[in-house]
């Protein structure tokens, strides 16, 4: 059984995790493929930006993770004014985003989750998107911590793979379903779900 891994800092945005939970749900409901989504964080709960608090399966400060027994690391993004940033600066979260880079996993960021790749070194040099409104504020961060800024909804380069919002999770979710089974399976998963 394959299983991606699904880091949630606090003040995450729930629209960027939950189109995760539910394509690799059906998929496991509707498909000969099972792959679980496991959710990390640094803490017993988790509080999203807008009113939902959830408890992850692993805490970070309590569990060290096997990064050879994952597929994936997922990491979407959040508000700042909600303490997004904070968890992505920690030790914990350095040393597993390490890990995955380390063994060529595939490594995904949505919105600001790509923020949490490059303040770590991980997109240095490599073509990769973000939240493309408020003024470019966070998009003009990527080439700060040395991205090659592209302004596009979607960025795939090599093994990562950035994305600039709550609408495209659910489009990376499915794309990341098809590199771990296959284009029919990803298919008919989108059939299922109505898409």
């Amino acid at each position: 059984m394959k299983k991606i891994l699904i880091f949630v800092s606090n003040g995450f945005e729930s629209l960027e995790l939950a189109p995760f939970l539910d394509v690799f749900g059906w998929n496991n409901i509707i498909s000969k493929f099972c792959i679980n989504p496991i959710i990390v964080s640094l803490g017993a709960r988790v509080k999203a930006t807008w009113n939902l608090e959830i408890i992850p399966e692993i805490d970070l400060k309590r569990e060290k993770i096997k990064v050879d027994e994952y597929e994936a690391l997922v990491i979407p993004g959040g508000f700042g004014k909600a303490g997004y940033f904070n968890d992505i600066q920690t030790d914990e979260f350095k040393s597993l985003l390490y890990e995955f880079q380390r063994e060529n996993k595939m490594i995904v960021g949505i919105c600001t989750g790509a923020l949490a790749l490059a303040i770590n070194g991980v997109l240095k040099d490599i073509p990769a998107t973000t939240y493309l409104l408020d003024n470019e504020r966070y998009f003009s961060q990527l080439g700060r911590y040395g991205a090659i800024p592209v302004k596009e909804e979607i960025v795939k380069s090599g093994n990562i793979i950035t994305s600039s919002g709550p609408n495209t999770a659910i489009k990376v979710a499915f794309y990341l379903l098809e590199s771990l089974t296959s284009k029919e399976n990803r298919e008919r998963v989108e059939k299922e779900m109505g898409f």
